[in-house]
């Protein structure tokens, strides 16, 4: 086992990330998780069509053919910044699912995106 840096390092190798322009676009097609804690979504809220389940928690909410999650349901997965979100996505990756993606910028990233380009401000 590797230090921090290096664990996440390995998740954003592993974990491909789509840009908050490409998830706009195609959201709806989206399994979408919020990985942060809730005292996180209450202070800035949360991507609309998002579940919020706390990265700690991925590996008992979420298995492959329960939920109506199959093993190639798109997952999106977002934090604060991405770092978060690529430790979960891997740890989904690894409990079978296959096609999982790091929403780049996490939600920070989404609310820029969102005010500068349809002029939605966010909490």
């Amino acid at each position: 086992m590797g230090t921090l840096k290096e664990l996440i390092q390995e998740a954003h190798s592993s974990i491909p990330k789509i840009s908050c322009n490409e998830f706009s676009n195609n959201k709806d097609k989206f399994f979408v998780i919020d990985v942060r804690e809730a005292s996180e979504i209450q202070e800035t809220g949360m991507i609309e069509c998002a579940t919020n389940i706390p990265r700690g928690l991925i590996e008992m909410k979420l298995t492959p053919g329960e939920n109506d999650l199959d093993v190639n349901t798109p997952i999106a997965v977002y934090c604060g910044g991405g770092s978060r979100a690529s430790l979960a996505g891997k740890t989904l990756k690894d409990l079978g699912f296959k096609n999982v993606q790091n929403l780049e910028g996490g939600y920070r990233g989404w609310k820029k995106f969102t005010e500068k380009t349809i002029g939605v401000k966010l909490k």
